[in-house]
């Protein structure tokens, strides 16, 4: 079995033990499917290490990578480019028409946020890339403790997301701040079940 916490630590990647404790929990999941094709795609790029661990655990994804600045240390990356598994997309993770523009007609089986941490942003993105979920598929959204101001373009402030989704499981209703009522109630209607540890939530596409 590839231990996905050492992959982790092999590429100085902060998802591992040595700093958020999320390898564990995503080997849990997805090991039994490592070896599958399917396309992944992860908001948020830095300086690519958790791009080059997924592709080292994924052995035969398409990983899209949505993030606003160039990419940096493309060269290891390039035989990737080059042959179709990662696709790079620079654009801001609010920007949707430009990552639609890309994905075009594409489904994934898992999404990870991993990018502003901001909660309208979180909350925003989810809007229109859970519906690019496949059912049974997985939308995960990292780091829902890290302290962020809000994106006060949107008008009014949503609650916290881990808080909103915490309601969910209460209650079964989907309720965002930013978002209109049917498309609450289209998310809220896709939703399998959301497991929260601590910082991380995975949420599951009926």
């Amino acid at each position: 079995m590839l231990n996905l916490t050492k992959l982790s630590n092999k590429y100085g990647c902060d998802k591992s033990d040595a700093k958020h404790r999320y390898t564990k929990l995503y080997q849990a999941r997805f090991d039994e499917i490592r070896k599958q094709k399917f396309n992944m795609m992860e908001f948020g790029y830095g300086q690519g290490a958790s791009t080059r661990m997924w592709l080292e655990y994924f052995p035969n994804i398409k990983l899209f990578v949505v993030d606003k600045d160039p990419i940096k240390n493309p060269t290891p990356l390039l035989k990737y480019i080059k042959n179709g598994r990662l696709v790079y997309i620079e654009a801001s993770q609010l920007d949707s028409d430009s990552i639609f523009k890309v994905i075009k007609d594409n489904k994934f089986f898992i999404v990870i946020d991993d990018c502003s941490h901001v909660a309208e942003d979180e909350q925003f993105t989810m809007n229109f890339m859970f519906p690019r979920v496949v059912s049974g598929g997985w939308y995960v959204i990292e780091d829902l403790l890290c302290p962020r101001s809000h994106n006060k373009s949107f008008g009014v402030e949503a609650d916290l997301t881990i808080d909103m989704l915490k309601i969910y499981n209460k209650t079964k209703r989907f309720q965002s701040k930013i978002l209109t009522m049917d498309e609450n109630l289209a998310i809220e209607k896709d939703i399998d079940n959301i497991k929260i540890y601590k910082k991380i939530a995975f949420i599951r596409k009926k």
